[in-house]
């Protein structure tokens, strides 16, 4: 996502299980390593009980789907990486139900202090962090200082995968790479699962969807199992949190990790630049894939969105224009500036139920 460098299928069992509606009992999401996990390490959710979960058979392993889980499916959602001083944090609390902000707490002073998070789930909000994944920004901290036992994306030259063109402080890296799996997975998510953000949005997520010789961050047959295998790492460690997938391919759709089908292990998708400046088709019709997909799976909700921009706050009728247009497609719109770093109080937003 631009603004913060500034800025299978199912296997043949669960294909089963969705024809006769069977059911059965099981531990949290699976991991990369296809094992079941009830444990809650790092999450900022309770765990949800077996009668509000949606318990799947993958193999001879069971999903459970855990209801904090759940995003709304039609969601009034918005993407704000400025800081709480800058907004109000009320106005955004009772406005929008999904809120993607960037809460790494970085050198100290993070642009949401947790009790600002918590003021922003006050009406029932789910709040998502920023954590790009597919590339690494060279002034995040953890570019150069990690604690003892992981390797910071500056030293892991080994995963880095060609500088992001057109932003000098932001180079892909390789999701397959097992030091980079474990800087994300067992440090970066929990510094920011801490500061009690619900779940992920996984950024530079279109990786898994590069050839191996790509001009920009080629992506080798490892690399792109590398990067489902991530996802279900965080899976393992955050079961109940959501995990939304920015640009991701429809080849992700047909993968798996650990005998579990990724589409199980993801909460959500969405695309930039969808609908404005004009359509583009292509990333329409992923999103259309992804969304009758998940629908025919067995379970409660599945967010698919886009995210579109304009030149202010003031542009209302372009602004309105794409957000009609998502509509129309059956997705989920968001419409911002470029930069997101405020919020735009559109007029034809819609009102939250619970407001």
């Amino acid at each position: 996502m631009r603004s913060l460098s500034s800025r299978c299928w199912l296997g043949a069992a669960l294909l089963v299980a969705v024809l006769s509606g069977a059911c059965g009992g099981g531990g949290g999401g699976g991991g990369g390593s296809g094992q079941a996990s009830s444990g809650t390490s790092g999450s900022s959710t309770s765990s949800a009980s077996s009668s509000t979960s949606t318990v799947v058979p993958s193999g001879s392993t069971n999903v459970t789907i855990a209801a904090a889980r759940n995003l709304p499916a039609s969601p009034v959602w918005a993407v704000y990486y400025g800081t709480a001083a800058q907004t109000d944090i009320n106005q955004l609390a009772s406005s929008f139900n999904v809120i993607v902000i960037d809460a790494d707490p970085g050198t100290g002073t993070p642009n949401f202090t947790p009790a600002q998070i918590t003021a922003l789930k006050a009406h029932g909000a789910k709040v998502l962090s920023y954590l790009n994944v597919g590339a690494c920004e060279t002034w995040r901290t953890y570019w150069t200082t990690v604690p003892t036992g992981f390797v910071s994306c500056g030293a892991n030259q080994a995963a880095q995968l060609g500088q992001y063109s057109g932003y000098s402080n932001e180079y892909w890296m390789n999701v397959g790479n097992a030091d980079y799996q474990n800087l994300i997975v067992n440090y970066v998510a929990p510094r920011l699962a801490a500061t009690g953000v619900d779940g992920f949005m996984l950024d530079n997520f279109e990786i898994v969807g590069h050839d191996a010789n790509a001009a920009q961050g080629p992506c080798d047959a490892s690399c792109k199992q590398g990067g489902l295998d991530l996802v279900a790492q965080l899976r393992t460690e955050f079961p109940n949190a959501p995990i939304v997938l920015n640009a991701a391919p429809t080849s992700a759709l047909n993968g798996s990790s650990g005998g579990l089908s990724f589409p199980m292990l993801v909460d959500g998708n969405f695309a930039e630049q969808v609908f404005l400046p004009s359509l583009d088709s292509s990333l329409l019709q992923t999103l259309q894939t992804w969304k009758s997909t998940e629908a025919q799976l067995p379970r409660s909700t599945f967010f698919t969105g886009s995210l579109d921009y304009v030149s202010s706050c003031s542009a209302i009728s372009t602004a309105q224009s794409g957000w009609n247009a998502s509509i129309a497609a059956g997705l989920s719109p968001s419409i911002a500036t470029s930069a997101l770093n405020q919020v735009c109080w559109w007029p034809f937003l819609p009102a939250l139920a619970s407001n």
